[in-house]
């Protein structure tokens, strides 16, 4: 009786001891498998550009800015915006960060108020910003082409204007030829779309190249105030498209 009992006492630390081993290589795993992962973030810069900046009071600055993912995950970037003059008498900085992800190839616009020093807010005109988040996301879907469906002629001019009693177009009128489409990616989404016009005979019309924005039911619109989705030419052009191609990509 003795004898198993100390048999059964030496198992038992056997046993003990093999726990504890098991339970230290997991952890020394666990701890590998963090710095792994960790070691593999690297920093990741998004663009940022300014969109506008105006004036609230000398000492306060307002600034609207537009900041891209570029990459091919979703990205909550944190953003460091700088206005200043010239030699740096007036400046304003301001960090932050957007509330929810930027998805992949999305840009997303951001106002932020901005404490100018020395009341200095009329001559800081000088930005400067960065957009940087730490992601093992290394790629980038730039050139990928994207699905362009429900494309319509969306010319103008011929029926928005009357003929004056001269029978000539107003002055103030312009006459117009572009496409109107749709494609698969979700609200926000920037690319380069190009579209090709033709006539009833397959000849080609005219090709313009802009940059678009999806709206949330994927319809492209022209991204910036001064971008044109449409070829301008007389009235005889613009009636004689038929039918167009469009392609855009990322």
């Amino acid at each position: 009786m003795k004898n198993t009992l100390n048999e059964r006492r030496k198992m038992k630390k056997v046993l003990i001891g093999i726990v504890a081993i098991i339970v230290s290589a997991s952890v020394l795993s666990s701890c590998s498998g963090s710095e792994e992962s960790a070691s593999s973030e690297s920093k990741r810069n998004y663009p940022i550009k300014l969109i506008n900046n105006i004036v609230i009071n000398p000492a306060t600055a307002g600034v609207r800015v537009s900041v891209t993912n570029d990459g091919t995950k979703p990205v909550i970037p944190t953003c460091n915006i700088r206005l200043q003059d010239a030699s740096g008498t007036y400046k304003g900085f301001d960090q932050f960060e957007p509330l929810e992800p930027i998805l992949p190839n999305q840009s997303k616009q951001f106002v932020v108020q901005l404490t100018i020093t020395n009341e200095g807010a009329y001559y800081a005109n000088n930005f400067s910003g960065e957009c940087y988040a730490y992601t093992t996301d290394t790629k980038s879907n730039a050139g990928t082409e994207v699905i362009v469906y429900d494309i319509e002629d969306a010319s103008w001019g011929d029926e928005q204007w009357e003929l004056d009693e001269n029978k000539e177009w107003p002055e103030d009128a312009w006459l117009g030829y572009g496409p109107s489409f749709k494609v698969n990616q979700p609200t926000g989404t920037q690319m380069d779309c190009t579209f090709t016009a033709f006539d009833k005979n397959g000849k080609v019309v005219g090709t313009h190249t802009y940059r678009g924005n999806t709206l949330n039911n994927g319809h492209v619109i022209p991204y910036g105030q001064n971008t044109q989705w449409y070829i301008e030419d007389t009235e005889k052009v613009v009636k004689s498209v038929e039918t167009y191609e469009v392609s855009c990509k990322l």
